[in-house]
C-alpha cells in the first residue's frame, strides 16, 4: 500500500512513520510533505497513491487550499490538533479524522476503516470487470447436438453453411446440404453464434461468411445473394440489414 503524508513538523512525521510500520511493515510511505505549495506540485507530477493521511493546518496554510486546485479522488485520513476542521473535511473524502496527539490504536482504527471501505468498492468493481469482458468476450456456440433417425451426432458450427425459419422450425444446412432442425429462433442464434462468421440477413436467414459467393444489387436498395449449398428460393439481404451487412462484410 502506497500512502503519502502531509506533515509539516518533522517529528510527528516520523513518528507516523514509525506507527504505519507497526500496522503493517509492507505500507510505503512516498513522501512527507509539509506545505501547500509542495502538495499541489506532487500531485501534479506523480501517480496518486492508496492513501493519504493529511494534516490540515501546513507551513504556508490550510491543506483545503490544495483540494481547491487539485482534484483529489483517493481516501484521505485528516490528522489535526483541531476539531473545528472535522465539518469541512467529511465533505471531501475523508476515511477518519485523528485528533492529535494520536497513538497507535487511533491509526490502527483509522487503518482498519480503510481497509473494509476497499473492500466495499473493490469487490464490486471486479464484478463490473468481469462483466464487461464477457460482455465483450461472450461465449459462441461452437456445435450442435443432432438426432438424425435413432442417432445423434455433434455438428461444428463451422460446418453449417445457413440456418433458415420455416413454418415454425428453424434448420440448419450443412456445406454437405444435410438439413437438421435446431431448437433455436432465428434471433436466438444470431445472438450464440460467432458474429465474425455468421450474419442474419433477414427475418428468416443467418448465413455462415463461407457459404457466400457471390452479392448482385437488386431492386428497393436491397442486395440478392448467391450462397452454397444453394436454397430453393431467392436470398435477398433486408433493406434494413444492407449496411450493417457491408460492414460486417468489411471487417
Amino acid at each position: 500500500m502506497n500512502v503519502l503524508i502531509f506533515e509539516d513538523e518533522k517529528h510527528t512525521a516520523t513518528r507516523l512513520i514509525k506507527l504505519l510500520k507497526k500496522y503493517d511493515s509492507k505500507i510505503n510511505v512516498l513522501d512527507v510533505i509539509g506545505s501547500v505549495k509542495h502538495g499541489i506540485d506532487w500531485y501534479r507530477n506523480n501517480p496518486f497513491p492508496d492513501l493519504v493521511f493529511q494534516d490540515i493546518l501546513l507551513n504556508d496554510g490550510n491543506c483545503f487550499e490544495i483540494f481547491e486546485k487539485v482534484k483529489v479522488e483517493i481516501p484521505v485520513i485528516f490528522t489535526t490538533a483541531y476539531n473545528e476542521f472535522a465539518l469541512q473535511s467529511f465533505k471531501l473524502n475523508s476515511i477518519d479524522y485523528i485528533v492529535k496527539p494520536y497513538d497507535f490504536q487511533d491509526i490502527k482504527k483509522a487503518l482498519d476503516k480503510f481497509k473494509n471501505f476497499r473492500k466495499m468498492f473493490i469487490a464490486p468493481e471486479n464484478e463490473l470487470l468481469k462483466s464487461i469482458i464477457q460482455s465483450k468476450n461472450p461465449e459462441t456456440k461452437k456445435r450442435f447436438l443432432v438426432k438424425l433417425g435413432d442417432k445423434f451426432s455433434s455438428v461444428k458450427s463451422k460446418d453449417i453453411a445457413w440456418f433458415m425459419y420455416d413454418e415454425g422450425v428453424t434448420f440448419a444446412f450443412t456445406f454437405e446440404n444435410t438439413r437438421f432442425p435446431v431448437n433455436y429462433s432465428v434471433d436466438q442464434l444470431s445472438e450464440l453464434l460467432d458474429a465474425d462468421n455468421f450474419f442474419q440477413i433477414n427475418r428468416k436467414y443467418i448465413l455462415n461468411f463461407e457459404s457466400i459467393r457471390n452479392i448482385h444489387t437488386y431492386f428497393n436498395s436491397r442486395l440478392k445473394l448467391e450462397i452454397v449449398p444453394k436454397p430453393e428460393e431467392d436470398l435477398v439481404v433486408s433493406r434494413e440489414r444492407v449496411k450493417d451487412f457491408k460492414a460486417w462484410l468489411d471487417r
